[in-house]
Parts: C-alpha cells; structure tokens; sequence
C-alpha cells in the first residue's frame, strides 16, 4: 500500500506525485520557494471556497449528495491544517535564524 502524503492534499495537481511511479512532480526549475509557497496557498484558498460552495448546495437543496460535500469538507479542512503546520515549521525555522549569532 502506497504511503499517503499530507502534502498531496496541500500541493495543486502540477505538483504532486503519482504513487506508484518513478516519474517526478512537475516542478519548474525556476520555480522559487515563494511562487511554491503561493501555488500552495492558492489551493487551500480553493479547497475552502470549495468546500463553502458544497455546504451552500447541501443547505440550498440543489445537492443531495452527502458525501462529495463530506468530502470536501474534510479536503479543506486537512489542508488548512496542513498549512498551519507549515506556517508553525516556517516559524520556528525563523526564530532559529534570529537567535544565531553572527
């Protein structure tokens, strides 16, 4: 069974990675950690959006499917939490940088 990454849920299809495969994420050379960084937070942004757009039509009547709205409930929500603890690991990174002395 193949490993389940917390950051598949995070990451935008363009830069996940097929289980399973040697093939590796489309990743431009170029890219820098801040264009990664903003991919990313573009689709937490999305999965919430989302997720808020499921509730509504759950609520409205027009979607009657319990599930997909269950589903991308829990999406967004594992990737909001996903991206707090990267925010957590940013800043302790940060505040490692602070305390050395040059």
């Amino acid at each position: 069974m193949a490993d389940i990454n917390k950051l598949d849920i995070l990451l935008p299809n363009s830069l996940q990675t097929n289980y399973g495969s040697t093939q590796q994420p489309n990743v431009v050379e170029g890219d820098s950690f801040s264009d990664i960084l903003k991919t990313a937070l573009s689709s937490v942004d999305s999965a919430q959006h989302t997720a808020t757009e499921a509730i509504q039509q759950a609520l409205n009547g027009e979607n009657t499917d319990v599930h997909d709205t269950m589903i991308a409930m829990q999406k967004a929500d594992t990737s909001l939490k996903m991206m707090m603890e990267v925010r957590n690991k940013l800043l302790s990174a940060y505040q490692e940088v602070i305390k050395t002395q040059v």
